[in-house]
């Protein structure tokens, strides 16, 4: 006989609909809404990313105060491909790994001049692993102009150090590698076939010719194991890495779930059911 646990098991499949450079569609089927919205939760804040974390202004004479310009450059994302080999302050011993940036921009001319993310220059450090070097501002748009900072008249000057570190958008949304990261059901639509079966044939033509947009007095109803995923990418990661990270970063929490059931003290004569199906 097979028991209730065993009847809810199942066995969640994914495909890939639509992929660009910043936008992921894909079907998840055979799962639960509980699992559809962990997954959606976890790559809006437990994905991790590299992002601006500490600034020190040395001068800043523009329109902008300082906590103004800081907060600014931490929400620039950085093309974060190499981000598993950092680790954060609270991984490990304590020993992390810092990507740092200069900027030094003066306005000398009558024209406004615009400071942007390409203006970060970055300071190599050669004891950091090598495949740290891809990190960096991203381009900013299909006209690779850079993200807007600050906008200078003639006199001012900005001349700043900034650091950035690996984090996740628990932490704080500029970690986030999301921009929007949603779900929704696949719609059942059910025809009435004795109505359809009632229409005269130029009813029928009526009927195929009208708009399609027009529901025709259909009842929907929404597959509770069937969702549509939408993911943009903010830049800093590919959109398809998101999703394999955030289902790895899933699949983690799973086991370390399993691992506390099976290792809980349970009264005597009582065992731990641990099957995650």
């Amino acid at each position: 006989m097979v028991s209730a646990q065993q009847s809810r098991q199942r066995h969640p499949k994914l495909r890939i609909t639509e992929l660009t450079q910043d936008l992921c569609e894909f079907e998840l089927t055979d799962t639960d809404p509980d699992i559809a919205n962990a997954l959606r939760r976890v790559m809006i804040a437990e994905v991790p990313t590299v992002a601006i974390d500490l600034v020190e202004i040395e001068m800043n004479t523009t329109v902008l105060n300082d906590e103004f310009i800081a907060h600014r450059l931490g929400l620039i994302p950085l093309t974060s491909h190499a981000v598993e080999q950092m680790s954060t302050p609270y991984e490990g011993d304590g020993d992390f790994q810092e990507i740092e940036f200069h900027l030094d921009v003066h306005c000398t001319s009558d024209e406004t001049q615009n400071v942007t993310s390409l203006d970060l220059v970055r300071v190599h450090n050669h004891e950091l692993d090598p495949a740290l070097n891809s990190i960096a501002p991203i381009p900013g748009g299909e006209l690779q102009r850079g993200i807007l900072i600050v906008k200078m008249r003639k006199g001012q000057e900005l001349k700043l150090k900034a650091k950035a570190r690996k984090g996740i958008g628990k932490d704080h949304a500029k970690w986030s590698p999301v921009a929007t990261a949603r779900f929704k059901y696949v719609p059942e639509i059910t025809l009435d076939e004795q109505g359809l079966e009632d229409l005269s044939e130029t009813e029928k033509i009526e009927l195929a010719e009208s708009d399609p947009t027009k529901t025709f007095g259909l009842h929907p109803h929404t597959r509770k194991d069937h969702f549509i995923f939408t993911i943009e990418s903010t830049g800093a990661l590919h959109p398809e890495d998101i999703v394999r990270q955030s289902i790895a970063v899933l699949q983690q929490k799973l086991m370390t779930l399993h691992d506390a059931l099976e290792h809980s003290d349970q009264p005597e004569g009582v065992a731990a059911d641990t099957n995650m199906g």
